[in-house]
């Protein structure tokens, strides 16, 4: 074994740390299969999808509350009377529970809320809504989908939760107070739902995980990148911007560095936005990645 640091070992990755700086929370009227749980959150270039229909935003969400996503496991130990410590753990149930707090009086928090069905609910003109609450021992399922929002240099992020079948389990209390809104709080259960598979999907969208990617452990370490267009000819003043591709298919164009090997023709910055100069021979413009490089031919026309 070669010798290392306490520092090398820990590795420690400041991209890798996730920040909520906004929440979006949608739900559906859940139904068997959930058919219209999106398949993905974004698309190739990391930017965000439009959800099938039939599904409801719950609005801004209160800041000093956030959103609590809570996963808890149950166990039992296995004591023998001959070890003073427990021989196994048994697992007896996982639970999982998401709390907000809604400040928007949308129709879907108020469903929540008052565990009714407000779809045939309409305002009239000057006189608004008004609901008749009934006793019912009915439970409402919901499908949710939760959503953070964070960005690195490389684009937006988006940690996601994915929930096919919940169920509110509890209400806050509406606090009436000066310089408080009438917010709508909740605690939703997550269920099992056995024809999507399992209780929840969770995961990372957004072209800003691109780059942490391999670090984060969920692709192989780069081979090669591409620079694209690996040719190409501008007038004088004219700018083009590159594009770097890694060899797993990731937009890298953000982390590279670049160089020209004749400035005087064509400059490039710090992001790979090349410019042409003057007219003559060609300039070689490099980009790298860590030990990788690839270059374009630029010819100033």
């Amino acid at each position: 074994m070669a010798a290392t640091d306490f520092l090398t070992l820990k590795d420690k990755q400041d991209p890798l740390v996730m920040s909520a700086l906004d929440w979006l929370v949608v739900l559906h009227l859940w139904s068997p299969g959930a058919p219209y749980m999106p398949t993905d959150l974004c698309d190739s270039s990391g930017v965000l999808q439009t959800l099938p229909a039939g599904w409801k935003t719950s609005g801004e969400i209160q800041k000093a509350a956030g959103v609590s996503l809570a996963p808890d496991t149950q166990t039992a130990d296995i004591d023998g009377y001959g070890s003073p410590m427990p021989r196994r753990k048994i697992v007896t149930g996982e639970s999982f529970t998401i709390d907000w707090i809604a400040q928007e009086w949308r129709k879907i928090n108020l469903e929540l809320a008052h565990n009714m069905d407000l779809s045939t609910v309409n305002a009239q003109p000057g006189k608004g809504f008004r609901a008749h609450k009934t006793s019912s021992l009915d439970v409402r399922y919901y499908s949710a989908l939760v959503v953070a929002k964070d960005s690195n240099s490389g684009g937006n992020l988006y940690p996601y939760f994915m929930y096919p079948k919940t169920s509110v389990s509890k209400r806050a209390a509406m606090q009436g107070q000066i310089g408080k809104e009438l917010g709508l709080g909740y605690t939703l259960t997550v269920l099992d739902d056995a024809e999507f598979g399992g209780p929840y999907d969770f995961g990372v969208a957004g072209a800003g995980f691109d780059s942490i990617a391999s670090t984060a452990g969920f692709a192989t370490a780069a081979t090669s990148i591409t620079v694209s267009p690996a040719a190409a000819s501008v007038a004088v003043a004219e700018q083009l911007q590159l594009l770097v591709i890694d060899s797993n298919g990731f937009d890298r164009t953000a982390e590279c560095t670049y160089g020209t090997s004749n400035a005087a023709r064509a400059t490039v910055s710090a992001t790979g936005r090349v410019t042409g100069v003057a007219t003559g021979a060609a300039a070689t413009i490099t980009a790298t990645l860590g030990g990788l490089t690839d270059t374009a031919a630029i010819t100033v026309a």
